[in-house]
């Protein structure tokens, strides 16, 4: 059975260092791979470098979106990339009168990758394991009890009303796989199998013949990762790499003049922001909304479409810009140094001849940023420059591991990237970063206002009634400066002109990007 098509990619990777020898030496992975036509004896192999590498080999556990983007496993809910809407997958339908007790028909004909079928049972004892092992994903399915009340029909009954557990399935951590094999290997259902998965260098992937929805084109996938945007380049344009998974911007126009590759932009599904930690040691400023305001209109959006950007994204307001049906209109924004300078005035620090200073001393702010999207620390870099001109100081500190970072409260404010505009009403962004529990919460922001919106908002039935919530809350974010949000990146890719049927994903944390449909000269 035919189901719609995830925007994909598909490509090979290997960890490079910073130098066209060792991006050759490593470019066969497993050995057999030839890096220009493809494997011994014939075979279609394509060679796929990601962005970011996975921190394990469980599919549960992974920190980045490399098994999901593997096309090696799937889950029980789809997502439209055109509409941002649902759609079944390994789940055949669901249904709910209340939105709290829910009955999922799993499709049947299935086997995973070791044989075993997938029922009912499987889809509970994978589901009840991702919940008791990643507590992130827990927060986001709030599910309370989980059955297989026969072969091919589960049970889930949610903590409360909860309307958005349909959505929040599509979660890259939630997808399906049999817990009960003993190996380390994720055994999925997709069209791909692992046939060896080292997360310090590369997976190779082998196509997985009994696939229930049609045969893949391709016979084998070298896949790895490279925060790297430069090393990534030097991938493509040496031949070493089918696929690249977000180029640099400022190598747009140099890969799109290169007559072997193919460059591909789509607007994104997330917003790069400055997200402000209000429980560091200058929780006191982040906690003062004029504070915030002030540090919000330092920011020229328009210079970081044009100039950042190069032209690969549009200007952002708040968490959900846009068309979409959840999208507020933006409020009025004004920015510039004498703008931010009443709202740093009316915040009670002082001004004097230009400049700020709290208690009469100078200001020094910490900002954290990461490379693998190599915009933000341009964007920290503009920040520190527009807050000089007020006499404050902005210390940049580039981690090189930002989730890790971040744990350690050792900031005042981070250029940060999320997804936002997704899953069709906003409900993952929303609980992920300003939920109880919530993973994406780095700046521990809390506000019984917008608890008691949310809470307004994930029990609302209606569709309409929940956009018009979200709405709300997004308003109210904006208002109240909680984050600044700045800009909504397009999401690009290059790609050999012998690679067909790849699509540019609108964000890398829904679709596979290794389907059935690539295929290579």
């Amino acid at each position: 059975m035919s189901k719609p098509r995830p925007r994909l990619v598909r490509a090979f990777a290997i960890v490079l260092a910073s130098c066209m020898a060792l991006l050759v030496s490593c470019s066969s992975g497993s050995g057999d791979i030839s890096s220009v036509n493809g494997g011994a004896d014939g075979e279609k192999v394509l060679r796929f470098v990601t962005v970011y590498p996975p921190n394990t080999t469980d599919a549960h556990l992974v920190n980045a979106a490399f098994v999901l983007n593997s096309g090696a496993v799937e889950s029980l809910v789809g997502i439209d990339p055109e509409t941002l809407k649902p759609y079944p997958w390994l789940a055949e339908s669901w249904q709910s009168d209340d939105a709290q007790h829910w009955t999922l028909t799993i499709r049947q004909g299935i086997t995973f990758h070791n044989g075993k079928p997938l029922n009912a049972e499987a889809v509970r004892a994978s589901l009840q394991h991702v919940i008791e092992v990643n507590p992130g994903v827990a927060a986001a399915l709030k599910i309370q009890d989980v059955q297989a009340a026969d072969e091919y029909t589960l049970k889930i009954t949610t903590e409360s009303v909860y309307p958005a557990l349909i959505s929040n399935l599509i979660h890259q951590n939630a997808v399906i796989v049999d817990v009960t094999d003993p190996g380390e290997l994720p055994i999925g259902t997709g069209p791909f199998k692992f046939e060896s998965f080292d997360p310090n260098t590369e997976a190779v992937l082998v196509r997985n013949t009994d696939y229930w929805d049609g045969q893949a084109k391709l016979d084998k996938v070298v896949m790895a990762a490279n925060a790297d945007a430069n090393a990534r380049m030097l991938a493509i344009q040496a031949g070493d790499a089918d696929i690249i998974y977000r180029p640099s911007t400022e190598s747009i126009d140099t890969l799109s003049a290169d007559p072997n590759i193919t460059v591909e932009s789509v607007p994104g599904s997330r917003v790069y922001h400055l997200m402000y930690n209000y429980s560091g040691k200058n929780a006191e400023l982040w906690n003062n909304v004029e504070f915030r305001r002030g540090i919000d209109a330092l920011m020229d959006r328009q210079a970081i479409v044009e100039g950042v950007m190069a032209g690969q994204g549009t200007v952002a307001f708040n968490p959900f810009p846009g068309n979409w049906p959840f999208s507020p209109t933006p409020m009025e924004h004004k920015h510039g140094t004498e703008e931010a300078l009443k709202h740093f005035q009316a915040a009670g620090l002082q001004v004097t001849d230009g400049k700020v200073t709290k208690d009469s001393q100078p200001l020094t702010l910490k900002v954290v940023t990461y490379i693998a999207r190599p915009e933000l620390p341009l964007i920290a870099q503009l920040l520190r420059d527009s807050a000089a001109k007020v006499g404050i100081t902005m210390d940049i500190q580039v981690a090189d591991n930002i989730d890790e970072y971040v744990e350690t409260n050792e900031f005042d404010v981070m250029t940060y990237s999320l997804l936002t505009i997704t899953r069709g009403d906003g409900s993952f962004f929303l609980n992920g970063t300003f939920g109880q529990g919530g993973a994406q919460n780095h700046g521990r922001f809390q506000d019984p206002t917008l608890t008691t919106m949310l809470d307004a908002f994930n029990s609302e039935l209606d569709s309409d009634a929940r956009n018009e919530k979200a709405k709300e809350i997004a308003s109210w974010l904006e208002a109240e400066a909680i984050n600044s949000y700045l800009v909504v990146p397009n999401e690009t890719s290059a790609y050999s002109k012998r690679v067909t049927g790849w699509q540019t994903p609108v964000n890398e944390f829904e679709f596979p990007m290794i389907t059935k449909d690539i295929d290579i000269d």
